[in-house]
């Protein structure tokens, strides 16, 4: 038997690359598309790869086990080109198997696993709400809106997330409501520990009059705000990089004739905005602010819809009510969560809607999580799906929405060895014994199979007795 029909039946290509522990392949390189000019998400294909950037090679090297249908691959964001940290779960990260979106449920599996935590310092810059409506007690329990927030602020582990015991890590308070520039809670630009954070936020932490000038404060927040001496040294410093954490309990309100459409084209502006200092050229990479949004309340709308671009129409925030009043009317409605939702993506944050003190210590932490060089992308389907080729695909859930994806090309004619299952019910590659065995065996089969076309010939030769023995 020929060489080449031998690789033919292995599935082992010359132009394709082996997966390691399998009898599958990958297609040609993966695709890496961009977000724009700058974000992008590179999946690693081998071991040269992985152990170029990572220590922990084995995690990193594409997988799959189709005696259970696990499929492992690794990846990292870049940034201009460059590694960048970054905080990510199941619900920042899209899956696509056969372009199908691979959700959690009964018989499907997903998790993203990060690896190698930053410890880059980092400048956050709180953004809060401090309009009337910061004063509704919802619950009549004698609670405000401005009482929930204090409180989560306040929580030990949120004032750990932010102020690490390690960490060199400041916070900018921030407090806006009505027409002009935020302002910092109680006179201090940029805080530096735990103590002075937790009685500055007790102190003087209280609701002022005017309405919500949401989308001034967060210009301001992303821009205008790094001009300030105060904030300027800090960020040099300590090479601080900015985090802006937004929250409010409504809507952008400028005054009481505004309606929902009159929010679109300033929305447009703020998008426009965020787009040019996270992705321009005038800004620096270590001073690109990544945003979060934290809506106060339940959220107004159902089904918001995901775009990407930074044009709006006030179909798209404003459904069917762009003539209804915002001022005592459809903040009545809750959060407006389709504009919290397109700031965050622009601003390649994530949005929360919370209604507790709990819930809001939970957005909190998840914004000031830890970063990590690069994450595992885990999934598991009913092994039938990977009999035959299949790309999976990754999609970051943020402006642009960068992916990339890896076609894997199993082999049509034998399986590898079953994978070792750990203690969290993953699977991982089978020791080299018994990758060994299985091709060994593969060996004898192709050896007897090489032998078996001439003995049959001969076999019938000696049956018409034109062989002599």
């Amino acid at each position: 038997m020929s060489p080449a029909l031998v690789l033919a039946l292995l599935g082992c290509g010359a132009a394709l690359d082996p997966v390691p522990g399998t009898t599958a392949r990958l297609d040609a390189p993966a695709a890496q598309v961009a977000n724009r000019r700058d974000l992008a998400v590179r999946v690693f294909r081998d071991a040269d790869e992985c152990a170029a950037v990572v220590h922990e090679v084995e995690a990193c090297v594409p997988w799959l086990d189709r005696a259970t249908g696990q499929v492992r691959l690794a990846f990292r964001l870049e940034l201009d080109g460059q590694p960048k940290a970054a905080a990510l779960t199941e619900e920042n990260v899209e899956i696509f198997h056969k372009s199908q979106q691979v959700k959690e449920g009964e018989d499907v599996r997903v998790e993203i696993i990060p690896h190698d935590p930053e410890r880059t310092p980092r400048l956050f810059v709180l953004l809060l709400d401090a309009s009337g409506s910061m004063a509704i007690d919802d619950e009549g329990k004698g609670q405000t809106r401005m009482d929930l927030v204090r409180a989560a602020l306040t929580r030990r582990d949120v004032v750990d997330a932010f102020f690490g015991a390690e960490s060199q890590n400041a916070v900018i308070p921030l407090v806006f409501s009505g027409e002009g520039p935020p302002r910092p809670l109680g006179g201090r630009w940029v805080v530096t520990s735990a103590a002075e954070w937790t009685g500055l936020v007790r102190d003087h932490l209280q609701v002022s009059a005017g309405y919500t000038w949401l989308y001034q404060a967060v210009e301001f927040a992303t821009g205008s705000l790094f001009d300030v001496p105060e904030v300027a040294r800090s960020l040099t410093a300590r090479t601080r990089e900015p985090v802006v954490i937004a929250l409010t309990d409504g809507f952008n309100n400028q005054s009481g004739d505004d309606v929902c459409a009159t929010n679109a084209p300033r929305l447009e502006r703020l998008l426009a905005h965020l787009d040019e200092v996270r992705r321009g050229t005038r800004t620096s990479l270590e001073r690109r602010p990544l945003v979060f949004t934290v809506g106060l309340g339940r959220a107004a709308w159902r089904n918001v819809p995901v775009i990407e671009s930074t044009s709006v129409r006030a179909s798209q925030i404003c459904k069917g009510f762009g003539d209804v009043r915002i001022d005592g009317e459809l903040e009545r409605a809750g959060v407006d969560n389709a504009a919290l939702d397109r700031i965050a993506r622009t601003g390649g944050g994530s949005v929360f809607v919370r209604r507790d003190t709990r819930g809001l210590a939970e957005a909190f932490k998840a914004a000031a999580a830890t970063r990590y060089g690069w994450f595992e992308a885990r999934y598991q389907v009913d092994p039938f799906h990977l009999r035959r080729s299949f790309e999976s695909r990754l999609r970051l859930l943020t402006a642009g929405g960068p992916t990339a994806n890896l076609v894997f090309q199993p082999s049509g004619w034998i399986d590898g060895p079953p994978g070792v299952a750990d203690e969290d019910g993953w699977t991982r590659r089978a020791p080299l014994a018994a990758t060994l065995v299985t091709a060994l065996g593969l060996l004898a089969c192709f050896v007897v199979l090489a032998y078996l076309p001439a003995a049959f010939v001969n076999a019938l030769r000696l049956l018409r007795g034109r062989v002599r023995i």
